[in-house]
């Protein structure tokens, strides 16, 4: 990215219709590139992106997979644009040339196609810039594209066009919200409140009629620097991650002829947090030393994965689980064994710890679904709204 972090465009461009639209991790991947071109190039480069900053851009968890990369670059690459001509014709261009993946180096190099030269390079008049912070912070393709079209017209605080036009301006497909009321409560108004929520504009919106129809819509636009989005810092990522592999470190010094690896840890952490929140450490140290004393246990692993995971289910019905009081399962004088909650003593851990279950992989993957859904569901909670 450039020192400024500076997104420009001719106007032409801004304006364009989106009739193969690209989705908000493709805006932000094609955006970034742009804020990546200097003022004086006179032609495009391979613009590269880290793998780490690619994950961090597009909110993929952990680090992104060869396949995710692949994938995501290749959808990237069959997305067109149609751009209005001076002379009243069209011009239907790919938005990227190629995609390369340089392994060894940990890096996405992709380029423009060539065609949109005039659009993105040597800019003198008739362009638009802003901070790619801005756009970064939304979530919606339609906030996008929003927030682009009022940046272009913030000069002069107010655009207008028609419902129709708009549609293909934000990439609506064709056919979809035929209703007007439709687009624009599904539409319109979430981009308008997103766009006010976090970046530097706020947008009202008025109405148009002709006759009792609503034909176009009029958007006032004003500048709101006091909310713009600042990009976030590596360094904060980098302390948070930090500080997960510290408490990885501190808790094998526990463990018994078995080590957490990153990924594993960064998985189970996750679950222990969304269900026991501040006392998530002390609930796996817990659980480590009674699978170190329970010599029954033949996959500690698996095993320990295995109770996250029932007592992820527990807490998905309400009710509250503890590791605080297990003991292992031994003879007491009186010749009775301890009774452990049924939950806890079923052993559904895998016999072979060399060879991978196909069950337990199912069962990660379901547990891995309903944590994202549970965390997506506490982030939207705790989001504060302006």
């Amino acid at each position: 990215m450039n020192s400024k972090h500076l997104v420009t465009q001719a106007n032409n461009l801004i304006e364009a219709r989106h009739n193969n639209p690209l989705t908000a991790r493709e805006q932000k991947i094609v955006l970034t590139m742009a804020s990546m071109i200097e003022p004086n190039d006179d032609d495009f480069k391979d613009y590269r992106i880290s793998i780490k900053e690619f994950s961090e851009m597009l909110g993929l968890e952990g680090k992104a997979k060869y396949t995710d990369v692949k994938d995501i670059s290749k959808e990237l690459m069959s997305k067109t644009i149609e751009i209005p001509q001076e002379d009243g014709g069209w011009l239907l261009v790919h938005w990227v040339s190629s995609a390369k993946y340089v392994k060894g180096e940990g890096v996405l190099e992709l380029s423009f196609s060539p065609k949109l030269k005039p659009y993105m390079l040597q800019l003198k008049n008739q362009f638009t810039s802003y901070k790619l912070s801005n756009v970064l912070s939304l979530n919606s393709t339609y906030s996008i594209r929003l927030y682009e079209l009022m940046k272009k017209w913030q000069h002069i605080g107010k655009w207008e066009n028609s419902i129709e036009e708009l549609k293909l301006k934000f990439g609506v497909s064709e056919g979809s919200y035929k209703r007007y009321n439709h687009f624009k409560t599904r539409v319109v108004l979430r981009a308008v409140e997103e766009v006010n929520e976090k970046t530097d504009l706020h947008i009202k919106i008025k109405e148009i009629k002709k006759g009792r129809s609503v034909e176009r819509i009029e958007f006032v636009i004003r500048r709101a620097p006091e909310k713009e989005i600042k990009l976030q810092e590596p360094k904060r990522k980098e302390k948070k991650q930090s500080e997960q592999d510290i408490l990885r470190t501190r808790l094998n010094t526990l463990t018994d002829g078995y080590q957490f690896d990153m990924a594993f840890f960064a998985q189970l952490h996750q679950g222990a947090s969304l269900i026991w929140q501040n006392d998530a450490e002390q609930e796996l140290e817990w659980l480590i030393r009674y699978v170190n004393d329970e010599k029954t246990v033949k996959n500690p692993l698996g095993f320990i994965k295995s109770k996250i995971t029932s007592a992820w289910e527990i807490h998905e019905t309400g009710g509250q689980i503890t590791f605080a009081d297990l003991q292992p399962m031994k003879e007491r004088p009186t010749g009775r064994q301890e009774k452990l909650p049924e939950w806890f003593t079923s052993k559904d851990e895998p016999q072979e710890a060399a060879k991978p279950n196909p069950e337990l992989t199912k069962e990660k993957d379901q547990l891995l679904k309903k944590l994202a859904e549970k965390k997506e569901r506490l982030v939207k909670k705790d989001t504060p709204t302006s």
